[in-house]
């Protein structure tokens, strides 16, 4: 075997290294940009089983805020909100991402969190003033544990609505979901948050003129109405 035999096979055998190194690393970029597709994909189906959720746990505090509008306490509690799927696997699709969509992503993280506390505090304070005031056998809530029960459940009413709003805008612009000051987008939030103010008095007061303390009492404490007087 003669050198210039020596020197291609040496070429050969260094190029086809080469070749394989060269195959890894792009075999190994594609694999990463599907997984990166894939946990995307995901958050996004996450949050659209989120919104329906949120929407469930609206309902849940829109009633009770009809109830506490009757001088009474629902002793129904939403189930605290699951984001899965962003907890395990944002952190492997967070450089996929651009800005708009990590700070998005991130602000509906954070108000999960929050309502989920929320949540926690309403079962908290709705037991504790059950049982301190045994409103089923009492006139019912005072005019300052009224007011504690009263000012939270708007509280957080009005974080599930935000949260709700954030979670839809994202789907519906999930390329680049921008909410800087002052932007179109912004101003349409704060309107939202006004519309959902005036969601909140509706609730307690118009719609709860309108029902029936028979309508709750199943699921409701109460306070105990006045007998009334045979004629």
């Amino acid at each position: 075997m003669n050198i210039t035999d020596t020197v291609e096979k040496t070429i050969l055998s260094l190029a086809s290294v080469f070749a394989g190194w060269i195959l890894a690393q792009v075999t190994g970029i594609l694999r990463d940009r599907l997984k990166e597709r894939k946990i995307r994909k995901c958050l996004e189906e996450e949050l659209n089983d989120l919104l329906k959720e949120l929407k469930r746990t609206k309902l849940i505090y829109g009633r009770a805020l009809q109830i506490y509008g009757l001088k009474g306490i629902d002793d129904g509690v939403p189930t605290r909100l699951n984001n899965h799927v962003f907890k395990n696997y944002y952190k492997d699709a967070v450089l996929s991402l651009n800005a708009n969509q990590r700070i998005s992503f991130q602000m509906i993280d954070t108000l999960v969190e929050s309502i989920n506390d929320g949540i926690n505090e309403i079962r908290r304070l709705g037991v504790e003033l059950h049982t301190k005031h045994k409103l089923a056998n009492s006139g019912g809530l005072s005019d300052e544990h009224g007011d504690l029960w009263g000012s939270t459940l708007k509280a957080e009413y009005t974080n599930v609505a935000a949260a709700e709003w954030h979670v839809r805008f994202h789907l519906e612009n999930r390329r680049s979901p921008d909410l800087a000051p002052y932007t179109s987008h912004h101003e349409d939030y704060l309107k939202h948050l006004e519309t959902v103010a005036r969601e909140v008095d509706e609730a307690v007061t118009n719609s709860a003129k309108s029902l029936r303390r028979e309508d709750f009492e199943r699921r409701a404490v109460m306070p105990n109405r006045p007998e009334k007087t045979k004629s």
